[in-house]
């Protein structure tokens, strides 16, 4: 290999190595963008839901069991999950209430689309009191399901949002912390 042949074989390796750095700084700049762009936080829209910062009326239900569970009203901070049994995303985010819930001193409820008497195998492992009430989804402008409301201990609505993972539902209870904390400090 002498002359033209070896020109050509180093110019392409000049061009692999090349390619191959553009590769990395290109894989490199994706991985950068998927950081800056991260998990987005609950769709809070203003005309979906009870207003924020207002008190709609609290609802007296009962549970699976038959235990009563208020909703809203005066009393514990509240973590509200209303959920559909036919919904894939739901099942999803369930299991995640509790610790959310947890982390933001809130007491986790779950409003179930289902009538009194009816069961889903969704609402099975759920940890927290299930309230079958499907005309509360109505009653306080639900637009869909998997969707949460933060009440506070005087029954405001201090943030809520269509939810469709945990890192959602947390993000939705730090608003409605800082919310809180925003209104302590200017009083």
């Amino acid at each position: 290999m002498h002359g033209w042949w070896a020109v050509s074989y180093v110019v392409l390796w000049i061009l692999v190595v090349g390619l191959a750095l553009l590769c990395l700084a290109l894989a490199r700049q994706v991985g950068t963008l998927h950081l800056r762009l991260g998990p987005r936080g609950a769709l809070e829209i203003d005309q979906e839901g009870p207003p924020l910062g207002e008190v709609p009326e609290a609802l007296d239900l009962a549970d699976l069991d038959g235990r009563p569970v208020s909703i809203g009203g005066a009393g514990a901070s509240q973590l509200v999950l209303f959920v559909s049994p036919d919904c894939p995303v739901c099942r999803d985010v369930l299991p995640s209430l509790p610790a959310a819930a947890r982390a933001g001193g809130l007491s986790p409820v779950v409003v179930a689309d289902l009538q009194p008497g009816e069961t889903s195998d969704l609402l099975d492992r759920v940890r927290a009191p299930v309230a079958p009430a499907p005309f509360a989804l109505d009653r306080y402008g639900v637009p869909g399901t998997p969707f949460a409301v933060v009440f506070d201990e005087m029954g405001v609505v201090r943030a809520k949002g269509t939810v469709n993972n945990l890192e959602q539902l947390e993000g939705l209870v730090d608003t409605a912390k800082r919310r809180r904390a925003e209104l302590a400090v200017t009083n």
